[in-house]
């Protein structure tokens, strides 16, 4: 019972301050992997959520991956339908687009992906929102392809010099038997 007197006083909550307009809503920005390599994909993640103030609802002490202003509280809150404008700009401020779509099995996570084709820093940002906000952006390295090798080329190389190691042994093994008998 304390759970569902809970959940409706968050959701009260939660319509007060993000139902009477949409700017009440924020978004936390992230990127996968953290280190990108020239030409290859960076997973882009949108999550939304609503700012609520702490004394609201009785609610226990929020866990931190979504950061607030101080005084508030990020509650998870999903937007139906809404034109994000996210790009990746690099240190020149040039911007690639990323275009995001809903995650089927979250509906407050928004999906996208850009290749960059240069090296060097780039910043992740929801143009359509204030960029001041925490957790409003995220920062990339983008590390040239000579500079990080493809882990199959690793893979291979290691796996010839095991076999070399491995012939060179083998014949010195059949050499001391042959001498032996």
């Amino acid at each position: 019972m304390n759970r569902v007197a809970t959940g409706l006083g968050l959701a009260l909550a939660v319509m007060s301050v993000a139902g009477s307009a949409q700017a009440a809503v924020t978004v936390a920005v992230s990127v996968s992997p953290s280190e990108g390599v020239v030409r290859r994909p960076i997973e882009v993640l949108l999550r939304t959520s609503a700012p609520v103030g702490e004394g609201v609802a009785a609610l226990p002490v929020p866990s931190l991956p979504y950061p607030a202003a101080s005084g508030l509280w990020n509650v998870l809150y999903s937007i139906a339908d809404y034109p994000f404008d996210v790009v990746a700009k690099s240190e020149d401020g040039t911007p690639i687009a990323v275009l995001l779509s809903r995650d089927r099995s979250d509906a407050t996570v928004w999906r996208g992906t850009f290749t960059p084709t240069e090296s060097g820093d780039r910043t992740v940002v929801a143009r359509n929102f204030p960029t001041g906000e925490p957790g409003a952006s995220a920062r990339i390295s983008v590390a040239s392809s000579q500079e990080a090798p493809p882990a199959v080329f690793v893979a291979v190389v290691s796996l010839l010099i095991g076999v070399l190691i491995g012939l060179v042994l083998g014949r010195a093994t059949l050499a001391r038997g042959r001498g032996a008998a």
